[in-house]
C-alpha cells in the first residue's frame, strides 16, 4: 500500500493579480476615458450657454488631456518614494474637488481652468494602476492584465455619451460633472478598502530631484523605451484626434443627433473592446512582442486610407460620414493589439523605477494626444479633412516609430 504524497500545488506561487483587484485597477483606468466621453454629447450646448467659440469649447477637452498628459510625470517618482496606494487615494480627492469645481463654472474661462486641475489629478489613478501591474506580473502577464483592463476601460466610454446626453437632456451639461464625482467617491472607497501596496521597501527610490532627473534621462536616452513609448504615442494622437472633434463633425456638419453620435461613438469603443480581450486570449501564448509587431501594420494601412477618403470628401462632398466612422473604428481598434503590448515590453526592464517609467509613458502617450487634439480642433473648418488628415498621419507615424525604434 503507497503512501499519499504532498499536492504539488504548492510549489507554484498564487498570481497576486486576483479577479477582485483587475476590477479596483480597471476602475482607476477608466477616469480618463469617462473625463473625456462622458461631456462630449455637451459640446454644443456648453457652446450656445456661454457663447463660446467651437475651439475655445475644444479648448476644455484638449486642457484636460495636455494637464493628464503632463501631470503624470509627478506622480511616478511619488509613487515610487512614498508607495502606490497614498499617491492614488490623495489623487483621487483632488479630482472629486476639480470635477465638482467644474459642474459650477461661470465661464468657458473657468471651466478650462478647472478641467486643466482636473486632469492633474486624474492623472494619479491611471499611472498607479499601470505601476501595480508591473510591481505584480511580468511582461507577457503585464500585457494580458493591460488588455484585461483595456477591454474593461473600452466599455467605459461606450455608454457614457449616451448617458451624458440622457443626463443633459434632463439636467443639463452641469450635471454630468456631479455625475463623474460620484464614480470618484465609489473608486475612492474601492481603492482605499481593496487594494495593497504593492511596493516593496527595497524598492522605494529616493525624491531627491537630481535622482528623478536622472530617471527620466536615462529612459528620454534609451531607444527601445522611446520607441515603444512613441509607438504608442501616435497612436493616442489619432485616437484623440477622433474623440475632440467626433461630435463636433458628426453632429454640426453632419447633422447626427447627439443620441445618434453616442450610437456611433459605442459602436467604436465595442470594436475595441473585442479586439482587447483578442489580444487578451493570444498575448500570453505568442508573447508581446510578437502580438505588437504584428499590429503596427493596422493603423498605417486604415490611416493611409483615411487621408484619402478625407481628400474625396473634401472636393466631392460625395462620401457622407460613414466610411469615416467605420476607418476610424479600424484604427481605434488597433489600440488594443497595441497599447497594452507596448506598454508591458516598455516596463518590463524597469522594476527599479516602474513608476517614473510609467509617468514617462503616460507623458509621451497624452502629450502627443493633446498636441494632435489641440492642432485638429484649430484646423476644423467645416469639413471632416482636418480629423481624417490628422487620425492617419498618427496612425502612419505609429507603424514608422515601432520599424524604425524598436526592430530597427
Amino acid at each position: 500500500m503507497s503512501i499519499p504524497t504532498p499536492a504539488k500545488a504548492a510549489t507554484s506561487k498564487p498570481d497576486p493579480l486576483t479577479p477582485g483587484l483587475i476590477v479596483v485597477l480597471a476602475m482607476l483606468s477608466a477616469f480618463t476615458p469617462l473625463s473625456i466621453d462622458m461631456y462630449l454629447p455637451a459640446f454644443p450646448s456648453i457652446r450656445a450657454e456661454f457663447s463660446a467659440s467651437a475651439s475655445q469649447v475644444q479648448l476644455s477637452l484638449s486642457a484636460f488631456m495636455l494637464a493628464f498628459g503632463f501631470g503624470q510625470i509627478v506622480y511616478g517618482p511619488l509613487g515610487d518614494h512614498f508607495g502606490r496606494k497614498p499617491v492614488l487615494l490623495t489623487g483621487i480627492v483632488l479630482y472629486l474637488a476639480a470635477t465638482l469645481a467644474c459642474a459650477l463654472a461661470a465661464n468657458p474661462t473657468q471651466l478650462i481652468v478647472l478641467r486643466i486641475v482636473q486632469g492633474l489629478a486624474a492623472a494619479a489613478a491611471p499611472v498607479m494602476a499601470r505601476t501595480m501591474i508591473r510591481d505584480l506580473a511580468e511582461r507577457d502577464r503585464a500585457a494580458q492584465v493591460m488588455s484585461i483592463l483595456m477591454a474593461c476601460v473600452s466599455i467605459a466610454p461606450m455608454t457614457p455619451p449616451l448617458i451624458g446626453s440622457q443626463v443633459m437632456a434632463f439636467f443639463g451639461w452641469r450635471a454630468i460633472f456631479f455625475a463623474l464625482a460620484a464614480f470618484g467617491v465609489v473608486a475612492f472607497l474601492a481603492a482605499a478598502l481593496r487594494l495593497p501596496e504593492t511596493l516593496k521597501p527595497e524598492m522605494r527610490g529616493p525624491l531627491a530631484f537630481g535622482g528623478i532627473v536622472g530617471r527620466f534621462a536615462e529612459l528620454l536616452s534609451t531607444r527601445l523605451f522611446m520607441g515603444y513609448a512613441l509607438t504608442t504615442g501616435f497612436l493616442f494622437g489619432a485616437m484623440f484626434s477622433f474623440v475632440s472633434v467626433s461630435s463636433l463633425v458628426l453632429i454640426e456638419i453632419y447633422g447626427l443627433t447627439p443620441t445618434q453620435f453616442g450610437a456611433v461613438f459605442a459602436s467604436t469603443v465595442v470594436a475595441m473592446t473585442i479586439g482587447s480581450i483578442v489580444n487578451s486570449r493570444f498575448t500570453r501564448r505568442v508573447g508581446a512582442p510578437v502580438m505588437l509587431r504584428r499590429a503596427v501594420r493596422a493603423p498605417a494601412i486604415v490611416g493611409l486610407l483615411l487621408i484619402v477618403c478625407g481628400i474625396v470628401e473634401h472636393l466631392t462632398g460625395a462620401l457622407g460620414w460613414v466610411p469615416f466612422a467605420l476607418a476610424s473604428m479600424g484604427l481605434i481598434t488597433s489600440m488594443s493589439f497595441i497599447a497594452s503590448n507596448a506598454t508591458a515590453c516598455a516596463l518590463q526592464a524597469y522594476p527599479h523605477m516602474a513608476g517614473a517609467a510609467a509617468s514617462l509613458l503616460g507623458v509621451v502617450q497624452f502629450g502627443c494626444g493633446s498636441l494632435f487634439g489641440a492642432t485638429v480642433g484649430l484646423m476644423l473648418s467645416g469639413s471632416a479633412l482636418p480629423m481624417a488628415l490628422m487620425m492617419g498621419a498618427g496612425g502612419i507615424l505609429s507603424y514608422l516609430a515601432h520599424r524604425v525604434m524598436v526592430r530597427g
